[in-house]
């Protein structure tokens, strides 16, 4: 029998969390040069679970979306198990213990019969799930993105609603990296083209000063990604593979190499005063740093609170 749980996910969790950054007055769409390249419109499916990118492949089979059992440990803390000798599929929680067989819509939850939507399959010898019956089972909410091929599903935190509305300034931000994450780019997102290992990445998040409402990831120096807020979701509008030749990318004065490729809409920061936040996990602290066009203006570090990565930054008070 097969079991797993979620701990051993923890810092590859933290390495895809979407955060931080840019809310941008008069945003408008930019003209992308012929030149740059695009994000290819043939890809696989993906889902994200939690704002957690999946691990396996996503399959979809005559009309279902499935993912692969395991990846429920990003909802919540869940062990699963597959008995090949009863072909059960066991999903427990300190709570409750659910009982599926694939190709039955048949599930049991706590010894009592439950119907579901669709019904589970194997492929390949691995359990998966239909998205729908997720949501009907768990609790969770599920969403489809059709152009981008990305399902979505996600757990709405209370908590993290509630620091989003925050007056502290500091616990809002930090919520903001949290919200349920959607891409709106109308084709796939780009990829990290040469991710720096878990020890070693670099991960930048930035905010216009005194404000929270949308965000710029600048991860491993070579992909940017700018999300806006709306609703209690962060919304994807842009991203950017970044290269090694100087250069600009609009008006994205923080950026010193020109772009590869772009997708999405390109946002402005003219006229912005930005503020940015770089965690390292080998010193434990955040290093700070307001800026605008004619170059930094502040800059420091501060030790976070634990598992947290924005600090409040004295010179924005």
């Amino acid at each position: 029998m097969m079991k797993q749980t979620n701990t051993a996910w923890q810092q590859k969790k933290w390495k895809m969390i979407l955060a931080a950054s840019i809310l941008t007055a008069g945003t408008a769409p930019a003209l992308l040069s012929s030149t740059v390249a695009e994000a290819a419109t043939t890809h696989k499916p993906t889902a994200y679970i939690n704002n957690v990118q999946a691990q396996y492949d996503v399959v979809i089979k005559q009309g279902i979306t499935y993912v692969a059992l395991t990846e429920l440990q990003f909802l919540g803390d869940y062990t699963f198990g597959y008995n090949n000798k009863t072909k059960q599929i066991s999903i427990s929680t300190d709570s409750d213990k659910y009982v599926l067989i694939p190709n039955s819509k048949t599930m049991k939850k706590n010894g009592q019969n439950a119907t579901l939507s669709s019904a589970p399959i194997l492929v390949n010898g691995k359990a998966m799930l239909p998205l729908r019956a997720i949501g009907e089972a768990f609790g969770a909410q599920v969403r489809w993105n059709q152009t981008a091929k990305e399902a979505y599903i996600y757990t709405t935190d209370a908590a993290v609603v509630k620091d989003y509305s925050s007056a502290d300034l500091t616990v809002a931000r930090e919520a903001a990296l949290h919200l349920p994450h959607f891409s709106e780019l109308g084709q796939a997102r780009l990829e990290i083209r040469n991710p720096l290992g878990p020890v070693d990445s670099s991960i930048q998040y930035i905010f216009e000063q005194g404000k929270k409402e949308s965000f710029f990831i600048v991860e491993d120096n070579d992909l940017i990604s700018y999300y806006t807020i709306k609703n209690e979701n962060a919304l994807l509008k842009w991203q950017a593979n970044i290269g090694k030749d100087a250069g600009t990318i609009g008006d994205l004065f923080f950026i010193k190499t020109k772009p590869v490729a772009e997708a999405g809409t390109r946002p402005s920061v003219k006229g912005q005063t930005l503020v940015s936040f770089k965690y390292s996990r080998m010193l434990e602290e955040t290093s700070y740093e307001i800026m605008n066009k004619s170059g930094s203006i502040h800059a420091g570090s501060i030790a976070p609170e634990k598992g947290k990565v924005i600090v409040e930054v004295p010179e924005e008070k």
